[in-house]
């Protein structure tokens, strides 16, 4: 058994109580794919034929507004799982995903899982547990979100995403991640304007340095504070 794909399966919520043998039955099913910077993994609307794991790279998913706008839902990166929402309702992608950077996935077909699952009892078992304990998650992450304000969301957004994708580097953490202004406003929830306002008020505080795309964390023990304030 491939151990990099099995420690990838392992460590997403869907086979995170599968043992060594189960994980095997799952491995044979797995597909690798590389897609460049900027591809289109798949369009919101599409028929769900698959689910990804990113062997590495990055990846956003987003929704389009009526007018056209680009609402990123989420950032992932090496080990993360995604476009798994059809697995379980059997309907389309409801969102569109696209690469960051050059990306390596593993690809999973929906109806070769399903039919590992239909054979299986207890891995379908063992997938419902772990499926309520995401939803609790979840339902604790939105409230959280909801009750903060603009300084607290993008504290706890920068600290989130330089734990993921930090760097160390001779002036600080440095956050890997080309996000734009309007990017960062879409995974804070909040306006444009807004989150170019916070991070201007955070780089003037000496909290952060602004680097072109770059955002270079210079005291994350303040961002911390900032965001339980």
């Amino acid at each position: 058994m491939d151990q990099d794909l099995a420690k990838k399966l392992k460590q997403t919520f869907i086979f995170s109580e599968f043992t060594d043998a189960e994980l095997q039955s799952v491995t044979s099913l797995v597909s690798e794919r590389l897609f460049k910077k900027g591809a289109t993994v798949f369009h919101e609307g599409q028929p769900g034929i698959a689910f990804y794991i990113i062997k590495s790279g990055r990846v956003k998913v987003f929704k389009l507004a009526e007018d056209g706008r680009e609402l990123i839902l989420g950032i992932f990166g090496d080990g993360a799982l995604f476009g798994d929402v059809p697995v379980f309702d059997g309907g389309p992608y409801p969102a569109g995903a696209a690469t960051l950077v050059d990306t390596k996935v593993y690809s999973i077909n929906r109806e070769d899982f399903e039919r590992l699952v239909t054979e299986h009892a207890e891995t379908a078992l063992k997938i419902i547990r772990v499926l309520g304990r995401r939803l609790r998650q979840a339902h604790g992450f939105v409230m959280d979100i909801a009750m903060k304000s603009a300084p607290q969301r993008l504290s706890s957004l920068l600290l989130k995403l330089v734990e993921e994708y930090g760097a160390q580097a001779e002036e600080g953490l440095v956050l890997d991640l080309p996000l734009t202004r309007r990017e960062i406003a879409e995974l804070m929830g909040v306006s444009r304007e807004t989150a170019i306002r916070e991070l201007s008020k955070f780089s003037r505080a000496g909290t952060i340095k602004l680097d072109g795309k770059r955002i270079i964390i210079l005291d994350a023990a303040k961002l911390r504070l900032w965001s339980k304030a």
